[in-house]
């Protein structure tokens, strides 16, 4: 299966679905991560820093292709017709069986517009009609992840296995969660932090009896013609 994790910045997968990933990986299955802006405008870390950082992240994940789309940070906009575009020819070029991507319920603008820019780009790139020259790509299955708001999810994975590596992974975004010299201090450097991740992978991780779940909603409904995903 090839799979594409889409996030708005730099360590959003990470943070978000990251122990997910990590299982995708070591399944055999093809991740590519993408995320859409290289992050230029965070209060800490150069887009060189950033970058590097990301392919660090990526290495820990054991993710073998991971790029960005290069769009304007703190612009990100839904209807735009060019980032449109520009997230249509990703989806096209991968050709994804899966896609992993950020609701558009989240208080941070890039975060909830870049939501329904991937959304509106994953229903247009399967329009024969749009941009000729690529051919049509629909994604069989798409799953969406949560930001800063919570939400009652579809789909846990139990992430139990990849947790330690997920927040290995968050962590190599050294410029956003470690606290340095000449750094701006903000929530995602604060020592409580990493806690943070952990009490919301334990909650979902509850929620199927395990110790730590990452948290989706199926974007369509899910077709089964057998009762194999209950056991039978």
């Amino acid at each position: 299966m090839k799979i594409v994790a889409f996030g708005i910045h730099p360590d959003d997968v990470e943070l978000a679905c990251g122990g997910t990933v990590v299982l995708a990986v070591r399944a055999g299955h093809h991740v590519a991560v993408v995320d859409l802006s290289p992050g230029a405008s965070s209060s800490n870390g150069t887009p060189e820093e950033r970058s590097a950082e990301a392919r660090e992240a990526a290495r820990i994940m054991g993710v073998g292709q991971r790029y960005d789309l290069g769009l304007p940070d703190t612009r990100i906009q839904s209807e735009s017709d060019e980032q449109t575009s520009a997230v249509v020819s990703c989806v096209r070029s991968e050709r994804p069986d899966l896609v992993l991507l950020p609701s558009s319920d989240d208080p941070h603008p890039d975060h909830g517009c870049g939501g329904r820019l991937i959304e509106r780009a994953l229903y247009l790139s399967g329009v024969h009609g749009y941009a000729r020259g690529e051919p049509a790509w629909r994604v069989p299955h798409v799953i969406v992840y949560p930001g800063r708001a919570d939400f009652d999810p579809d789909i846990v994975f139990d992430i139990t296995s990849s947790f330690d590596v997920k927040v290995k992974a968050i962590l190599a975004h050294t410029t956003q969660f470690v606290p340095g010299e000449g750094r701006a201090s903000t929530p995602l450097n604060s020592p409580d932090f990493v806690g943070f991740v952990e009490a919301r992978a334990r909650t979902h991780g509850r929620r199927i009896g395990v110790r730590f779940g990452e948290a989706f909603r199926s974007a369509r409904p899910v077709a089964l013609s057998d009762f194999r995903l209950f056991g039978g």
